[in-house]
């Protein structure tokens, strides 16, 4: 496999297995000003193992300035010399240089699909960012969430905004002496420690998928290594007991939101409510400008988690998230297909195309 060198005119692709390559990655965001938190390598780098390889793809225009740097999982396909290629968990695909135009893009994804078919990777699933880096991309484009966003620069108008059974649900909390405590930039690891308290008895609770879950070192590597990206918010209760918590992400002008729980014992005081609205108070105060809380569980305006979040901001636009799905090699793909039990393998493929789960091959059954 062509990795570590610039096999196809600019396009480099390096796996961050080393000490050198995540070097280079780092230097790469920086150099075209990637403020995103989605891209930083620790947060990226939850997963690898055996089967999977975080990489990077690096693009260059022909003066050798980096353009597009682009992280993904290269993973292999069991009981084959194949493999296909996702987006890490979050908002990401290739951060584009603010001057990359549209003409630049669609090489850049012509490239990388030229790297593709030479070292045999089937197909390319990609969670895009917001920052419209799916126009010009050569695959499938598909809507796949709305996510709640909102403008947070004026508290007043987000409280008047609130609808009075959210107000007083904060009110209660309030009259029952919870705590809100937010930590940024300097994270003591007791609170990273009381936050994963809170946050793994959630998952427990849920049964939350594999991708969901995250070891105390993940997080403290987060935060160790970017201390402006991320931010820890706490609700402890009237005995000093973590009952509600949140990892945040920030940018430049967004907080987000990115993993958390409540601890079920403590419903009934609204400790997760009293946490965004603090939450919110806070950015606002600190000069961020908007709160993506995220979005629900389906593509639906109908959908519970959607509907919940969407109290919180009842009258602002959403943003749309994206993802993309290609097939590289329909030949393989098609008897990846079979292999899995898929009856008439072709027609399915002329039927569904990318729709539904994507790859097909990777649905469990």
């Amino acid at each position: 496999m062509e990795v570590g060198t610039a096999v196809i005119e600019h396009l480099q692709v390096i796996k961050l297995t080393n000490t050198t390559a995540i070097k280079e990655y780092k230097r790469a965001l920086k150099s075209i000003a990637c403020d995103s938190p989605y891209y930083c390598f620790e947060l990226l780098n939850n997963s690898q193992d055996e089967e999977q390889t975080l990489c990077a793809a690096i693009y260059r225009n022909t003066a050798m300035e980096i353009m597009a740097v682009m992280p993904f999982f290269l993973r292999k396909i069991k009981k084959t010399t194949y493999f296909d290629v996702t987006s890490p968990w979050g908002y990401n695909g290739p951060f584009f240089n603010k001057e990359f135009g549209k003409e630049q893009q669609r090489l850049f994804w012509k490239q990388l699909h030229c790297w593709y078919e030479r070292n045999n990777i089937i197909s390319e699933f990609l969670r895009f960012n917001f920052y419209g880096n799916h126009k010009y991309y050569d695959g499938d484009v598909v809507h796949t969430l709305f996510n709640v966003q909102g403008n947070i620069t004026d508290w007043d108008a987000f409280w008047s905004g609130q609808k009075p059974n959210t107000r007083n649900q904060f009110r209660k909390a309030e009259k029952l002496g919870l705590k809100f405590e937010l930590h940024y930039k300097t994270i003591p690891a007791e609170k990273i420690a009381d936050f994963y308290q809170v946050y793994i008895g959630t998952m427990d609770r849920r049964s939350a998928v594999d991708s969901f879950y995250h070891t105390l070192e993940y997080f403290k590597a987060i935060c160790a290594n970017n201390t402006e990206k991320c931010a820890i918010g706490l609700v402890y209760d009237e005995t000093g007991e973590p009952i509600s918590t949140e990892f945040f992400l920030v940018s430049q002008d967004t907080l987000f939101s990115f993993l958390g729980g409540t601890d079920s014992n403590h419903f009934k005081k609204r400790p997760n409510e009293y946490l965004k609205i603090s939450a919110i108070k806070w950015a606002g105060e600190n000069g961020l400008t908007f709160y993506m809380i995220g979005g629900g569980l389906s593509n639906s305006k109908e959908d519970n988690l959607y509907l919940y979040k969407k109290k919180y901001f009842p009258h602002h636009p959403d943003i749309d998230f994206y993802t993309g799905r290609k097939i590289i090699n329909k030949e393989v793909y098609t008897l990846l297909l079979q292999q899995v039990g898929v009856v008439n393998a072709a027609s399915f493929i002329d039927k569904n195309g990318t729709s539904g789960f994507f790859p097909a091959y990777r649905q469990k059954v």
